[in-house]
């Protein structure tokens, strides 16, 4: 039996400890040629007597001091650890350094069971598969951020407890084709899962990808560069999937790219572009320091052939560096997103659970891309913005929802935003920023001809308004007005808003509904 157990561990590799693995918690080992974060060591284990303790590999992307990246954020670090569990688990965080951690809070808080310090250590609980980020010694939640923030370089640090990831190939399997590190990953051949095996690779800017393959990125490898498709009618039936983290960090920004270079299809730095997206799915895989938008699946509704990104978590350091875009057909379920620019884009088949961040310039949901109307309902529901930080105020981007007078024609009728919970203790601008037409200080953008109406914002909770004492702006414009937006059970700071007057509001502007 024992030797048996050797020959599978040589076959399988890093997937050894995952096809033992009974109790219902799968930690990936390291990843070969890569160096783990610089600050923090975590270990888990199931919350069960006698259960041992597991170290897990904590990746770590960085702000970069390059062309492209928020200066107000060079050196900052964010460190996080993907496992697989069925069961409740708990968490010990540490410093690599050895000194003590004082304080420690999960973010969302309601998603941990139990959160404390012991003997320098922080422990968190937590009783079901869930994507959190854990404040350190209070360097978010005890500090201003945001505008005029001239601290050091801060370090955070999530915890992705996702769940059994489904379907996972055997590098051994049937159409599985094992691309080694170093080793040149074909685009063409008789496979039909690509399986980038442990450790290190580069694929490269545009690497081309097709319909009906796909694309695996276990939880012990690093893939450098960005996938994307050369035509519209290969986007269907693609798999990007996996533990394991697709990174911009090689690829340029377009500030720092020849102008002939820049906008060119076929060397897309995009992560994931697909154009023509009809079931395309990206499921567990980790975005990070992204060269430009990170998740774009690109096309307009289509009945019956949704494209999924779930249990996804990005991470962008620069501008452009955008999160999901789901355009029409695409819906966005259980993500992780802390973006320097905007997070989401309110399109698509709905969207559900999500965590956001921000810090420099973005907006946690886009809402200039709003369909028209339309008889389908888009509900917005179950999410969380942990922090709503920017680091500049006159200008018409950042804040929580935010149309920016972009974009025409009707649009808002059956949109659903409920059970928004925006839990920012320190958000540098107002939540709301829904411009018709963009007024001064902020800009001049106007939007074109199509009023916004038909919205209903329901259990809408924030916790603080703006450090900076920006107002919450609701401005239409004579040809796009703003009416007939229900707020149901609005809170700020634990009370209920029921009046008109939380708003700043122009002459185009009617119909507000409080209940």
């Amino acid at each position: 039996m024992r030797s048996a157990l050797i020959l599978a561990a040589i076959l399988l590799g890093s997937q050894f400890c995952l096809v033992l693995a009974a109790d219902g918690l799968h930690v990936y080992p390291p990843v070969p040629g890569l160096d783990a974060s610089a600050h923090y060591q975590v270990r888990i284990r199931k919350i069960d007597d006698g259960a041992k303790w597991q170290s897990a590999f904590a990746w770590q992307t960085e702000c970069k001091k390059e062309e492209g990246y928020f200066e107000s954020l060079e050196g900052w670090t964010h460190a996080y650890v993907n496992f697989e569990t069925s069961e409740a688990v708990e968490i010990v965080i540490s410093r690599v350094n050895g000194k003590p951690i004082r304080s420690a809070a999960v973010h969302p808080n309601q998603k941990a069971s139990a959160c404390s310090i012991k003997d320098g250590k922080a422990l968190v609980k937590l009783d079901k598969q869930c994507l959190v980020a854990v404040d350190i010694d209070g360097q978010m939640d005890a500090q201003d951020t945001g505008k005029g923030y001239k601290g050091p370089p801060l370090h955070t640090i999530s915890l992705f407890a996702n769940p059994p990831l489904a379907g996972k190939p055997s590098p051994e399997g049937p159409g599985v084709r094992t691309v080694k590190p170093g080793e040149k990953a074909p685009a063409d051949g008789d496979w039909k899962t690509l399986y980038f095996l442990p450790g290190v690779h580069d694929i490269g800017a545009g690497f081309p990808v097709s319909a009906n393959r796909q694309y695996y990125i276990p939880g012990d490898a690093m893939v450098y560069g960005s996938f994307h498709n050369a035509e519209w009618g290969n986007g269907h039936d693609i798999r990007f999937f996996g533990h394991g983290t697709l990174s911009g960090a090689r690829l340029k920004h377009s500030k720092a790219l020849p102008k002939l270079l820049f906008g060119n299809s076929k060397v897309s730095r995009k992560p994931i572009e697909v154009f023509g997206a009809k079931d395309t799915h990206v499921e567990g895989l980790t975005v990070a320091d992204s060269a430009s938008h990170s998740i774009m699946l690109i096309n307009g509704y289509s009945e019956g052939h949704p494209n999924k990104v779930q249990w996804s978590k990005i991470f962008t350091w620069r501008g452009n560096g955008d999160g999901i875009n789901p355009f029409g057909n695409t819906l966005i379920e259980d993500c992780f997103i802390r973006t320097q620019d905007d997070s989401l884009y309110v399109n698509g088949l709905g969207i559900r659970r999500v965590v956001l961040w921000n810090d420099a310039n973005g907006s946690s949901f886009v809402l200039s891309a709003l369909p028209e109307d339309r008889e389908r309902k888009l509900i917005v529901e179950d999410c969380d913005v942990i922090y709503s930080r920017a680091s500049w105020h006159h200008w018409s981007g950042g804040r929580v929802f935010n149309m920016r007078g972009k974009g025409e024609e009707p649009t808002g009728a059956g949109v659903i935003f409920r059970n928004i919970s925006i839990s920012d203790p320190r958000p540098t601008l107002q939540q709301f920023f829904i411009c018709m037409t963009v007024p001064e200080p902020y800009g001049d953008d106007k939007r074109g001809a199509g009023d916004l109406s038909g919205i209903l914002f329901q259990n809408i909770s924030i916790t603080a308004p703006s450090v900076i004492d920006e107002p919450q702006l609701l401005w239409g414009q004579k040809n796009a007005r703003i009416r007939d937006l229900t707020f149901q059970n609005l809170t700020l700071g634990g009370k209920p808003v029921t009046t008109a007057d939380f708003f700043k509001t122009n002459e185009f502007v009617e119909g507000l509904n409080f209940r």
